[in-house]
């Protein structure tokens, strides 16, 4: 059903958010020129996986995520392990980390936020020259 979205240009975050009312969590990952290459959905309840959506970071290398919907989260991406280490030093945040053998080659950063969809969108969106400037614009983000 949703195979129509893979290939073509990603619709507005907003145009997403009602094509994705039905599905608890989702994830739109795009291309760099800004074409939808995976779509992950889930309906499960948060008992099994609420995180099941988010992709391998080694996958991020390619694709961008650019749309998720997680109802009692927010995810972001993070390639520095110094930085998602500081950031789980914080109360309610949490990280899954990937390694290929002993080198870290990212991670997805949590906090719990129940229907926090700007945080989300706004997180996505970040980009930054340093890791401290990284680091600060996430967390500007979060106590905003």
């Amino acid at each position: 059903m949703l195979s129509f979205l893979v290939g073509s240009p990603a619709p507005s975050w907003y145009d997403l958010k009602d094509i994705f009312e039905d599905y608890r969590s989702v994830a739109v990952y795009v291309d760099d020129r800004g074409n939808i290459e995976m779509i992950k959905v889930s309906s499960l309840d948060d008992c099994f996986l609420p995180t099941s959506v988010l992709v391998n970071p080694a996958y991020l290398k390619k694709l961008k995520p650019y749309y998720i919907k997680l109802p009692n989260f927010v995810a972001f991406p993070i390639f520095s392990l110094k930085i998602l280490r500081k950031m789980i030093e914080m109360k309610y945040w949490r990280a899954i980390e990937y390694y290929s053998g002993n080198e870290f080659i990212g991670g997805w950063v949590l906090y719990d936020c129940k229907n926090c969809e700007e945080k989300q969108m706004l997180h996505l969106q970040v980009t930054a020259n340093s890791e401290e400037e990284l680091y600060l614009k996430h967390l500007s983000i979060y106590n905003s």
